[in-house]
Protein backbone atom coordinates (compact mmCIF):
# COMPACT_ATOMS: atom_id res chain seq x y z
CA UNK A 1 0.00 0.00 0.00
CA UNK A 2 1.61 3.05 -0.76
CA UNK A 3 2.67 5.64 1.96
CA UNK A 4 0.04 8.93 2.19
CA UNK A 5 1.08 12.23 3.27
CA UNK A 6 -0.02 13.23 6.85
CA UNK A 7 -0.28 16.42 6.11
CA UNK A 8 -1.17 19.28 3.55
CA UNK A 9 1.66 20.56 1.54
CA UNK A 10 -0.14 24.03 0.88
CA UNK A 11 -0.60 24.57 4.28
CA UNK A 12 2.96 22.92 5.32
CA UNK A 13 4.48 25.83 3.18
CA UNK A 14 2.81 28.21 4.00
CA UNK A 15 3.85 28.30 7.57
CA UNK A 16 6.92 27.13 6.81
CA UNK A 17 7.13 30.67 5.44
CA UNK A 18 5.66 32.17 7.84
CA UNK A 19 8.64 30.89 10.04
CA UNK A 20 11.32 31.60 8.10
CA UNK A 21 9.70 34.82 7.59
CA UNK A 22 10.07 35.69 11.47
CA UNK A 23 12.96 34.37 12.75
CA UNK A 24 14.73 33.51 9.45
CA UNK A 25 17.07 30.77 7.54
CA UNK A 26 19.39 30.59 10.15
CA UNK A 27 17.73 30.37 12.98
CA UNK A 28 14.96 28.17 12.26
CA UNK A 29 15.87 24.47 12.58
CA UNK A 30 14.34 21.52 10.94
CA UNK A 31 13.09 20.09 14.66
CA UNK A 32 11.05 23.94 14.40
CA UNK A 33 10.09 23.47 10.81
CA UNK A 34 8.38 19.74 12.04
CA UNK A 35 6.65 21.12 14.44
CA UNK A 36 5.33 24.21 12.84
CA UNK A 37 4.20 22.69 9.95
CA UNK A 38 3.13 19.06 11.40
CA UNK A 39 4.93 17.55 8.99
CA UNK A 40 7.17 14.65 9.53
CA UNK A 41 10.92 14.86 8.31
CA UNK A 42 10.21 12.02 5.97
CA UNK A 43 7.30 14.17 4.49
CA UNK A 44 9.40 17.60 4.47
CA UNK A 45 11.95 15.87 2.60
CA UNK A 46 10.29 13.76 0.38
CA UNK A 47 7.70 17.19 -0.62
CA UNK A 48 9.95 19.98 -0.40
CA UNK A 49 13.66 18.42 -0.53
CA UNK A 50 16.04 20.00 2.76
CA UNK A 51 15.92 23.01 4.77
CA UNK A 52 17.41 25.22 1.63
CA UNK A 53 14.62 23.49 -0.62
CA UNK A 54 12.07 24.42 1.63
CA UNK A 55 13.32 27.94 1.94
CA UNK A 56 13.48 28.84 -1.60
CA UNK A 57 10.32 27.43 -2.09
CA UNK A 58 8.91 29.41 0.75
CA UNK A 59 10.33 32.52 -1.34
CA UNK A 60 8.57 31.67 -4.25
CA UNK A 61 4.72 30.75 -1.75
CA UNK A 62 5.90 34.99 -0.47
CA UNK A 63 6.06 36.14 -3.63
CA UNK A 64 2.85 34.78 -4.74
CA UNK A 65 0.43 35.17 -2.00
CA UNK A 66 1.93 38.44 -0.41
CA UNK A 67 4.08 40.53 -3.22
CA UNK A 68 1.43 39.45 -6.24
CA UNK A 69 -1.66 41.17 -4.52
CA UNK A 70 1.11 44.18 -3.45
CA UNK A 71 2.42 44.46 -6.99
CA UNK A 72 -1.00 43.80 -8.95
CA UNK A 73 -2.34 47.48 -9.81
CA UNK A 74 1.42 48.17 -10.77
CA UNK A 75 0.79 45.40 -13.14
CA UNK A 76 -1.65 47.19 -15.05
CA UNK A 77 0.35 48.64 -18.47
CA UNK A 78 -1.52 52.64 -17.64
CA UNK A 79 -0.31 52.73 -13.63
CA UNK A 80 1.11 55.64 -12.91
CA UNK A 81 1.50 58.01 -9.69
CA UNK A 82 -1.86 57.08 -8.39
CA UNK A 83 -0.40 53.35 -8.48
CA UNK A 84 2.96 54.12 -6.94
CA UNK A 85 1.53 55.70 -3.90
CA UNK A 86 -1.08 53.19 -3.37
CA UNK A 87 1.90 50.25 -3.56
CA UNK A 88 3.88 52.38 -0.59
CA UNK A 89 -0.15 52.40 0.96
CA UNK A 90 0.17 48.62 0.80
CA UNK A 91 3.60 48.36 2.12
CA UNK A 92 3.00 50.78 4.90
CA UNK A 93 -0.47 48.58 5.95
CA UNK A 94 1.38 45.18 6.06
CA UNK A 95 4.30 47.23 8.23
CA UNK A 96 1.56 47.94 10.82
CA UNK A 97 -0.44 44.73 11.17
CA UNK A 98 0.37 42.04 13.12
CA UNK A 99 3.85 40.58 12.79
CA UNK A 100 4.69 43.32 10.45
CA UNK A 101 7.86 44.01 12.20
CA UNK A 102 9.34 41.04 10.39
CA UNK A 103 10.14 43.32 7.71
CA UNK A 104 9.72 41.34 4.39
CA UNK A 105 11.14 38.07 3.61
CA UNK A 106 12.70 38.86 0.31
CA UNK A 107 14.78 41.68 1.53
CA UNK A 108 15.34 39.24 4.86
CA UNK A 109 16.66 36.65 2.39
CA UNK A 110 18.98 39.26 0.54
CA UNK A 111 20.34 40.81 4.18
CA UNK A 112 20.65 36.81 5.56
CA UNK A 113 21.85 34.76 2.07
CA UNK A 114 22.06 36.97 -0.97
CA UNK A 115 25.71 37.15 -0.13
CA UNK A 116 26.01 33.79 0.32
CA UNK A 117 23.83 31.12 -1.87
CA UNK A 118 23.62 31.88 -5.61
CA UNK A 119 19.95 30.36 -5.91
CA UNK A 120 18.55 33.04 -2.95
CA UNK A 121 20.56 35.53 -4.67
CA UNK A 122 18.41 34.74 -8.01
CA UNK A 123 15.68 34.53 -6.48
CA UNK A 124 15.73 38.26 -4.59
CA UNK A 125 17.30 40.03 -7.67
CA UNK A 126 14.08 38.97 -9.96
CA UNK A 127 11.63 39.90 -7.61
CA UNK A 128 13.63 43.55 -7.31
CA UNK A 129 14.00 43.45 -11.07
CA UNK A 130 10.52 43.19 -11.04
CA UNK A 131 9.23 45.52 -8.77
CA UNK A 132 12.27 47.84 -10.56
CA UNK A 133 11.01 47.23 -13.79
CA UNK A 134 6.92 48.15 -12.59
CA UNK A 135 7.89 50.83 -10.76
CA UNK A 136 9.83 52.38 -13.84
CA UNK A 137 6.82 51.95 -16.16
CA UNK A 138 4.26 53.75 -13.76
CA UNK A 139 7.01 56.59 -13.93
CA UNK A 140 7.08 56.70 -17.33
CA UNK A 141 3.48 56.84 -17.34
CA UNK A 142 3.38 59.96 -14.52
CA UNK A 143 6.08 61.67 -16.41
CA UNK A 144 3.86 61.48 -19.59
CA UNK A 145 0.60 62.01 -17.60
CA UNK A 146 2.55 65.23 -15.79
CA UNK A 147 2.31 63.50 -12.47
CA UNK A 148 6.13 63.31 -12.14
CA UNK A 149 8.87 65.86 -11.30
CA UNK A 150 10.67 67.06 -14.79
CA UNK A 151 13.98 67.11 -13.19
CA UNK A 152 13.32 63.74 -11.92
CA UNK A 153 15.11 60.69 -14.76
CA UNK A 154 12.82 57.68 -14.63
CA UNK A 155 15.43 54.93 -14.68
CA UNK A 156 16.96 56.95 -11.24
CA UNK A 157 13.81 57.12 -9.55
CA UNK A 158 12.82 54.01 -9.98
CA UNK A 159 16.04 52.68 -8.43
CA UNK A 160 15.21 55.45 -5.65
CA UNK A 161 11.83 54.09 -5.09
CA UNK A 162 13.34 50.24 -5.01
CA UNK A 163 15.15 51.24 -2.05
CA UNK A 164 12.58 53.07 -0.61
CA UNK A 165 10.42 50.15 -0.34
CA UNK A 166 13.04 48.11 0.89
CA UNK A 167 14.57 50.76 3.38
CA UNK A 168 10.70 50.77 4.51
CA UNK A 169 11.03 46.83 5.12
CA UNK A 170 14.18 47.55 6.88
CA UNK A 171 13.32 49.88 9.09
CA UNK A 172 10.41 47.90 9.96
CA UNK A 173 12.25 44.49 11.04
CA UNK A 174 14.77 46.87 12.81
CA UNK A 175 11.75 48.29 15.54
CA UNK A 176 11.95 51.93 13.82
CA UNK A 177 8.05 53.58 14.37
CA UNK A 178 5.44 53.46 11.91
CA UNK A 179 5.70 57.59 11.98
CA UNK A 180 9.21 57.27 11.17
CA UNK A 181 8.77 55.25 8.41
CA UNK A 182 5.68 56.68 6.85
CA UNK A 183 8.11 60.21 7.39
CA UNK A 184 10.95 58.53 5.59
CA UNK A 185 8.53 57.38 2.41
CA UNK A 186 6.75 60.37 2.00
CA UNK A 187 10.06 61.87 1.42
CA UNK A 188 10.97 59.49 -1.00
CA UNK A 189 7.67 60.24 -2.72
CA UNK A 190 7.97 63.92 -2.72
CA UNK A 191 8.65 64.12 -6.50
CA UNK A 192 4.84 62.45 -7.46
CA UNK A 193 2.43 65.12 -7.92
Amino acid sequence: MPRTKAFQPAEALDRAMELFWRDGYAATGLDQLVRHTGASRYGLYATFGGKRDLFLASLERYSQTVMDPMLGPLENPAASAREIRAFFDRVLDLIRRPGGRRGCLVCNAAFELGGVDPAAARRVRRHFDRVRRLLARALANARRDGGLASDLAVATGADHLLGTAAGAFLLARCGMAIGFIRRFVDTALKGLA
